[in-house]
């Protein structure tokens, strides 16, 4: 199939689909109630021209930013740590497994209780989701080094400090980057939940900034505009492919024999 073929008939079906949408809710007078595509775009240009959709925006990417750093700077030492220590791997394991099945949002009523409505409850259910796919993919990783290159560090004298700087951690590299990638798609998914539960608007006086899922339940609510919250799902759809994307092409620039 030519390039052209392979964009073409996507991109054509999508149009058939969005045609066939919007004269079906043109057919059934459902406008209002159900959302068109002509509607969703309009809602789309609006929130973006005031300003709306893109504050929500950067407030929710700063949370999750945050949120992805604080797992990785906890997440990737805890798992390092085990993969390199057996005798920790057994103390700690099965309190991690346990953790770990306990899911992100169940969390939200104590991060409220302790952190409060704005945004830090969201930020602390951003790094609980985010820090175990860093920890489970470091202690992995450090399972999986090559014995002679630590053989070899050992053989020249390197401590054990050294040889984790040196060997460890460079082969380390290509699984902390998919933890990374896991993470950050846990962390996004994370942030949207956690802000959707916590459903308050947080007004323009606060430290704290509304996020996509605080405005969708204002919009839902308080608005009932249907159009805009269709188009704060696609939002959300297009601003998660995009960083799985940039995240893939930074692992193919910086790593790319990881993908051979």
């Amino acid at each position: 199939m030519s390039p052209a073929l392979r964009i073409g008939l996507p991109l054509g079906a999508l149009v058939v689909i969005l045609i066939a949408w919007e004269t079906a809710v043109r057919a059934t007078g459902t406008a209002g109630l159900v959302p068109s595509p002509v509607n969703v775009a309009r809602a789309g240009v609006a929130l973006i021209a005031d300003g709306t959709a893109t504050r929500a925006l950067a407030g929710s990417l700063q949370r999750v930013l945050i949120g992805f750093c604080v797992a990785a700077v906890i997440g990737v030492p805890i798992g390092l740590a085990i993969g390199t220590a057996p005798t920790l791997d057994r103390i700690f394991r099965p309190v991690l497994d346990a953790m770990r099945s306990v899911a992100p949002i169940a969390w939200i009523p104590m991060a409220i209780l302790w952190l409060g409505v704005r945004g830090d409850a969201a930020l602390f259910v951003v790094a609980y989701a985010a820090v175990f796919p860093f920890i489970l993919n470091a202690s992995d990783a450090a399972r999986r080094v090559d014995g002679s290159l630590l053989a070899a560090a050992r053989s020249l004298g390197a401590g054990r400090a050294l040889t984790f700087g040196a060997v460890i951690t460079p082969s380390a590299l290509p699984f902390l980057f998919t933890g990374a990638r896991i993470a950050m798609g846990f962390a996004w998914g994370s942030i949207i939940a956690a802000e959707l539960a916590i459903g308050i608007k947080v007004t323009g006086q606060s430290r704290a900034v509304a996020g996509l899922g605080q405005l969708m339940v204002e919009t839902l609510y308080v608005r009932r505009d249907v159009d805009a919250l269709v188009f704060y799902m696609l939002m959300i759809g297009a601003v998660s492919f995009l960083i799985d994307f940039g995240m893939r092409r930074a692992q193919i620039r910086l790593m790319p024999w990881t993908l051979r």
